[in-house]
């Protein structure tokens, strides 16, 4: 069951997938090409200047990728299932209710979370070959609240959509765009060093109101 259930859930993502997974590509090929020809053009001095008294961030071009990734897959894998109340037709499946919640909200978040883990690769491998150890050490700190806002963008997108109270969407995308505007408004490095384990269980924690929007989903709730 779980396996075909993984399999109508990749079917609808799949291109959605694939191509957010090329523009993350395209985008870290930019950022090693930037930061290149920076490095190649100014001496060492100049350089370091920039990063360290200046917060010059060589990977700033990544910021709202995790993000716009996240809603993307969000609405490819949330909206067939919402159009027309398929989503009631899943979940009448011969499992328990919550069980098959669960198992779409952490089906995307796996596939995400895997990007994501390599696109950080990426931007490891990049700063490790122009920058030291604590350069990269500073810029995982940065891009960390990027990467939790699209876990929480993917996390919301998918309760709004599923949420059958109008009122509540609002509240919840209210929420949400205020949560996801806190993790994006840092400017320097490692800004949020001592609170990124608390946004960290907190955004994971958000995975759990598809159930609440599912039950009011199968039901009718309006």
């Amino acid at each position: 069951m779980f396996k075909s259930l993984a399999y109508k859930e990749w079917i609808k993502i799949r291109w959605t997938y694939a191509v957010s997974f090329g523009v993350g590509v395209i985008v870290l090929f930019v950022i090693y090409l930037n930061i290149r020809a920076v490095v190649e053009f100014n001496n060492a001095n100049v350089v370091w200047n920039y990063i360290v008294f200046k917060n010059y961030m060589f990977f700033a071009q990544f910021e709202f990728i995790p993000l716009l990734i996240a809603l993307a897959i969000a609405v490819a894998q949330f909206l067939p299932e919402v159009q027309n109340l398929r989503l009631k037709l899943t979940l009448h499946l011969p499992l328990k209710e919550n069980t098959i919640l669960i198992f779409l909200i952490t089906f995307g978040f796996a596939l995400l979370l895997l990007q994501y883990l390599i696109f950080a690769l990426g931007l490891i491998l990049i700063s490790v070959k122009f920058f030291p150890a604590e350069i990269t050490y500073a810029m995982l700190l940065s891009i960390a609240p990027w990467f939790l806002a699209g876990l929480a963008t993917y996390f919301l997108t998918a309760v709004v959509m599923i949420e059958q109270l109008w009122l509540r969407k609002v509240i919840i995308a209210l929420f949400g765009f205020g949560f996801v505007d806190i993790l994006m408004t840092g400017d320097a490095y490692g800004q949020y060093i001592y609170v990124i384990s608390y946004f960290t269980i907190f955004t994971l924690l958000l995975g759990y109101l598809i159930i609440l929007s599912g039950f009011r989903f199968k039901r009718g709730v309006r």
